[in-house]
């Protein structure tokens, strides 16, 4: 068996290829950003006009779509790493970022009827903004940098308005750090894919 050393040049072109590789796979689950922003984003506006129009049920808008969102993204994602035969440190530091993420929400949920409606939007928000922000980073994919900005300048904003309006508050922290970003992650996906 030959022991062959890599050259310099031939090392970054490897670790070029597992970053691309990560990369493509973020872009593929760039979906799940989208998936994820317009689920919370019509939730949250559902929500917001059964308060308008006094519909008493509206808050079960959120008991139901995100349950299903869940089981959507889990087979999507189980799916997805079929697909993939190569795991990078990229796909494993993303990994155990969204599982903090999701461990975070989930508790700030929990935590909900303790605190109330403003501080928990608030905590989701610069949660929104953290996870986007770090994520843009290890991927150095700005779009999800900015957007993480968005998110976080909303969660400032929530504090000077009422109840009621972190609903549509919370929507454009969402648009702004999961959709757009998520969009602009799959056409840069697409394009280099064509």
């Amino acid at each position: 068996m030959e022991n062959k050393d890599f050259d310099p040049t031939e090392s970054m072109q490897v670790i070029s290829s597992m970053i691309n590789t990560a990369k493509n796979k973020l872009a593929d689950d760039g979906f799940l950003l989208i998936f994820w922003g317009w689920l919370v984003i019509a939730a949250a506006l559902i929500q917001y006009v059964s308060i308008k129009v006094n519909f008493e049920y509206g808050n079960y808008v959120w008991a139901t779509l995100l349950p299903l969102g869940g089981i959507f993204s889990a087979i999507y994602g189980r799916r997805q790493d079929k697909k993939k035969n190569v795991k990078t440190y990229v796909d494993r530091y993303l990994s155990y970022l969204w599982g903090g993420f999701g461990i975070a929400l989930v508790l700030t949920l929990v935590l909900m009827s303790q605190y109330g409606i403003k501080v928990t939007y608030f905590m989701l928000m610069v949660l929104y903004g953290f996870v986007t922000f770090v994520c843009g980073g290890i991927l150095n994919f700005k779009p999800l940098i900015i957007g993480s900005l968005f998110s976080f300048a909303c969660a400032i904003l929530s504090n000077f308005c009422g109840d009621m309006n972190q609903l549509l508050i919370i929507s454009v922290a969402l648009l702004c750090s999961y959709v757009i970003p998520g969009h602009l992650l799959r056409a840069k996906y697409k394009s280099q894919n064509v």
